[in-house]
């Protein structure tokens, strides 16, 4: 009889392993989160820019998709069982460093689709942001749709951030909707 894998004590190289990839994913967090903030900042400071919502839902995805990766982290007694794939990784940093910035880069992307679902009225209803057009004469070109399309009300502004963090923590959650959306379609 083999012995339970979670009874199995990690070696060091998976112990070294582990903490590699927490790094990395905390690195790649960290400068996907700048290159998203600094402008943000900037903009915010400077008033020479018009902030969207677009780059904050963004902003949330990633940081959504950083808190559900490190849970998996955490959560995950022996993340490479039996120790099949430390070896492997141990001194594999450009895997590592790519695979580390997979969970923001999908963050964004989930994030990013879902505030166009919402704001193109795909999916309305209580629990999902109104938008509004902030120009009279309305938002009928592509640069007008980025710059003056966007959440109704405050509460709207902190739905559209929730369901950006939701998006990035749930991996599966956008891929899931679009199924749904092409059924319906069809």
């Amino acid at each position: 009889m083999q012995p339970d894998i979670k009874d199995k004590k990690p070696t060091t190289d998976e112990i070294d392993v582990h903490r590699t990839i927490v790094l990395w994913l905390f690195l790649a967090t960290l400068v996907f989160t700048i290159l998203l903030a600094a402008p943000l900042i900037y903009a915010d400071k400077s008033g020479e820019v018009v902030l969207t919502t677009l780059p904050v839902v963004i902003l949330a995805g990633i940081l959504g998709s950083f808190v559900s990766a490190l849970n998996r982290i955490y959560s995950s007694a022996n993340i490479f069982p039996l120790g099949k794939y430390s070896v492997h990784l141990k001194n594999s940093n450009g895997y590592l460093i790519a695979y580390s910035s997979i969970p923001p880069l999908v963050g964004a992307i989930s994030a990013a689709v879902l505030y166009v679902i919402f704001s193109g009225q795909i999916i309305t209803g209580p629990f999902f942001p109104n938008f509004t057009c902030e120009l009279e004469t309305g938002c009928n070109e592509f640069q007008l749709f980025l710059g003056s399309w966007s959440p109704d009300q405050a509460e709207d502004y902190a739905k559209a951030i929730v369901w950006g963090f939701i998006a990035g923590f749930s991996e599966r959650f956008v891929p899931d909707i679009l199924n749904r959306v092409t059924k319906e379609s069809q």
